[in-house]
């Protein structure tokens, strides 16, 4: 396994999905740059730009080579030997070739060619894998908006209780965002399904007369399309690649965090389902560790620090730049991967998270019912206007914290409140039900728009 795929045979797991990971292999690398050489050999033939014995000798190598240690190894002293990316992978198919076929063996391309067209193809078989995971999650947000459409809780700013709003409500926001993701993943799925065969300079020079044709035959066998014009010193479209697993790594980083301050013992809203044998700490037996929480965070650096890497291959000098293109070969895997695992984690995360209802509406009121005031306030607005309501409830609740009473007694006993607003109105005002806005409404809108039952 190689170093692209976080190579720990303990640990490799923690850091991308096996199928993810999978893509990103010396073999499997190797084995897609095999196969890629073998059809550009037998489209060449066809065109005559190669002898035919020529072109049937190289996809025969090509297709019976088996990608073990032991190439791997020629592949490997070859790149030691010249410092050159795929000389010694020329050598190793040569060697396995006729004269004829050694001889015309990766003919009229250039490295970058051949490693960025497998580059789109492995994305192309990675962002399926990733918007699956991703489904996922937006299935699970929809659950959960479904069922806690109406379960009470604080909402928080500034790290305080805020004002009252319902679970749904909270997960609404995770589930608008994931959507967004799954729209730029599709917005992304042609601009990256681009090709990549246009020799040392991008004019397709080493292929003749018939270049064009060879580069048109050669990506519809592969399902990709043709580019417009080399795109070796234009990264862009990667680079967006990279932003929007970034934006997508970040969301899961913030659901995951979410989750990992509503969990605190003092809070103890949300928590994570624990694992059959999970072990929170082995010092501390009593511990229930938010695992998943924590790692997606962790998941979410290394992605955010491979998109900003990786954004200065945006840079190229003239129309070829090794040093700016090889930071590709680091960073792309790694955030794909990373971010992979991120979507696979929250996935998981969001069908098993366990929800304490008592808990969000005692730790409500364990504050006072100070998160209640606005409701009062604008009840009392309409009575004597705004500023003047909120001067009258900031100077109450900065009394009520002071003498170390409740919100809710503040209120009941206050004269100037009960001058205006009748005994049922502040027993309204004083339920947490009441002051939740908008909150089921646009849960519902949220879930109609998605085509949500």
């Amino acid at each position: 396994m190689s170093d692209w795929s976080f190579g720990s045979r303990i640990y490799g797991d923690a850091w991308a999905t096996p199928p993810t990971q999978a893509l990103f292999t010396d073999a499997a690398r190797t084995r897609r740059w095999v196969d890629l050489l073998g059809l550009l050999a037998s489209i060449e033939a066809e065109h005559g730009l190669i002898p035919a014995d020529a072109g049937r000798d190289i996809v025969a190598a090509c297709a019976s080579l088996r990608i073990d240690d032991d190439f791997l190894q020629e592949c490997r002293a070859g790149y030691e030997a010249t410092g050159h990316s795929t000389a010694g992978l020329i050598d190793a198919v040569a060697r396995r070739c006729s004269a004829s076929g050694a001889e015309w063996f990766y003919f009229g391309a250039t490295v970058q060619d051949i490693a960025d067209t497998w580059l789109v193809l492995a994305l192309r078989e990675a962002r399926t894998l990733i918007v699956q995971d991703l489904e996922r999650s937006i299935a699970a947000c929809e659950t959960l908006c479904r069922r806690h459409r109406d379960t009470v809780m604080a909402g928080r700013t500034h790290g305080q209780q805020g004002l009252p709003i319902t679970l749904g409500f909270k997960v609404a926001g995770w589930l608008a965002e994931l959507r967004r993701h799954r729209t730029r993943f599709n917005e992304t799925q042609a601009r990256m399904n681009v090709g990549q065969l246009c020799g040392g300079v991008g004019s397709l020079s080493a292929l003749g007369a018939t270049a064009l044709l060879v580069q048109r035959d050669f990506f519809e066998r592969l399902g990709l399309d043709a580019p417009d014009l080399s795109w070796t010193s234009s990264r862009d479209i990667f680079v967006e690649w990279a932003q929007l697993l970034a934006l997508a790594a970040s969301t899961s980083d913030r659901i995951g965090h979410e989750v990992y301050n509503l969990q605190r013992s003092e809070i103890g809203e949300l928590r994570e389902a624990p694992l059959a044998q999970g072990v929170g700490s082995i010092t501390m037996p009593h511990k229930r560790n938010p695992e998943i929480a924590e790692h997606l965070g962790t998941l979410a650096r290394v992605v955010r620090a491979n998109a900003g890497l990786l954004s200065e291959s945006l840079v190229h000098d003239h129309e070829r730049d090794g040093r700016s293109w090889k930071v590709e070969w680091h960073a792309i895997p790694q955030l794909t991967m990373a971010a992979g695992k991120a979507i696979a984690l929250v996935a998981t995360l969001l069908e098993t998270v366990e929800v304490d209802a008592n808990r969000m509406r005692a730790n409500l009121l364990a504050d006072g019912g100070f998160a209640l005031s606005e409701g009062v306030m604008l009840a009392l607005a309409r009575r004597v206007g705004k500023q003047t309501a909120h001067r009258i409830v900031h100077a109450l609740s900065a009394a009520a914290r002071r003498e170390g009473r409740t919100f809710s007694d503040a209120v009941a006993r206050d004269k100037d409140i009960r001058a205006h607003l009748s005994a049922e109105e502040i027993a309204r005002l004083l339920d947490p039900s009441a002051q939740i806005g908008q909150c089921q409404e646009l849960v519902d809108r949220l879930l109609q728009e998605g085509g949500a039952t």
